[in-house]
């Protein structure tokens, strides 16, 4: 609950920092960046306390993010993070007198939380992705604000940790969902962040490695709308932004393919991804895209899509008016010979 009131109270400041600076005696924006640092202040545990059980509480002293930077990373308590991040970015952004100080510990900040998440890598501190949404809307943040590197730098630290990389990709997804200029922001860096992770794993890094978690990471790299339910704290003002464009990544698409060959995951997310488009463009684009998925191993999506039989179902009649309808034929018969009951009223 702590943390909730901490995470709201920086949310509040975006209206201090929108403001400009006083004129008169020390600025209004300085009582901003000492209660941003004021909420992080906890997130240090110290040694173990016999008589409450518990790890002890260190307090950060100053200068704060010396301090951070000095601490090692199994004592950080990333979780207690998530609020400082969530208002130093747009601080450091806002072009006010607290404006280098706020980039400097944000940088520190996010140091550390990749850190503690990485030294943790055992016991996954962000199962569902809450603390890396806000991560995320700060990377967004930035890059809105020509910060082109600092999400690269995110992604580096995952590169071999497909759980947190995954959380990654998909909270820079969701969080695009919640404002017009965050869409935008995320539109025209995707595509090279495709290429980015995807070339991690052409290099001998381990993105998509771990069975599920490994899909699941390599299915984030096409974005889809995010579950009403996934997040505790979205910032939705009014419905989410549909903010990819699947034809204009298309080359980006066919790279991803090439690891995707085959996968259920993967199968199911190129659906989700092509609801962005009119119908005839999910299959004009999407069925030959499709086909490569499905025909290279159709045994291993057969029975193993959610989503598959009822998309293919639905395309069945565009696909025969724009002359797509052997393609569409060839990945029906291939599901129904590998056991996809569902579809065989349409195999021939």
């Amino acid at each position: 609950m702590v943390n909730e009131v901490r995470l709201y109270l920086a949310r509040g400041l975006d209206n201090l920092w929108s403001t400009p600076c006083g004129q008169d005696g020390p600025c209004h924006h300085r009582l901003g960046w000492e209660i941003s640092k004021a909420t992080m202040r906890d997130c240090v545990l110290g040694g173990w306390d016999r008589e409450t059980g518990t790890r002890s509480v260190v307090i950060l002293e100053e200068p704060i993010a010396k301090s951070l930077k000095d601490t090692q990373d199994e004592a950080i308590e990333p979780f207690r993070l998530d609020a400082a991040i969530r208002a130093l970015a747009p601080a450091a952004m806002a072009d006010i007198c607290v404006s280098p100080d706020a980039r400097e510990l944000l940088a520190v900040i996010l140091d550390a939380q990749r850190r503690a998440f990485v030294c943790h890598e055992q016991h996954d501190l962000d199962e569902r992705g809450t603390h890396t949404l806000e991560t995320a809307r700060a990377l967004l943040t930035l890059a809105q604000n020509g910060d082109g590197t600092t999400v690269y730098k995110q992604v580096d630290a995952y590169a071999d940790s497909p759980s947190h990389l995954g959380n990654l990709l998909r909270g820079l997804s969701a969080s695009a969902e919640e404002t017009p200029e965050r869409a935008v922001t995320a539109q025209r860096i995707w595509p090279n962040l495709m290429l980015y992770v995807l070339e991690l794993a052409d290099t001998g890094h381990t993105p998509f490695e771990g069975d599920f978690v490994g899909d699941m990471t390599l299915a984030a790299l096409l974005p889809v709308q995010t579950s009403e339910t996934h997040y505790l704290y979205r910032e939705l003002r009014g419905d989410p932004i549909i903010w990819w464009d699947p034809l204009a990544v298309q080359s980006e698409v066919e790279a991803w393919l090439e690891h995707a060959n085959g996968n259920a995951t993967c199968v199911d997310q190129l659906v989700s991804f092509l609801r962005a488009l009119t119908s005839e463009d999910q299959v004009r684009l999407g069925l030959p895209w499709m086909a490569q998925l499905v025909l290279t191993k159709p045994g291993n999506i057969a029975r193993r899509t959610y989503l598959l039989p009822n998309w293919l179902i639905e395309t069945h009649a565009v696909a025969e008016a724009i002359e797509l309808a052997s393609t569409w034929q060839q990945i029906v018969d291939a599901l129904v010979v590998a056991g996809d009951s569902r579809l065989a009223p349409y195999s021939e």
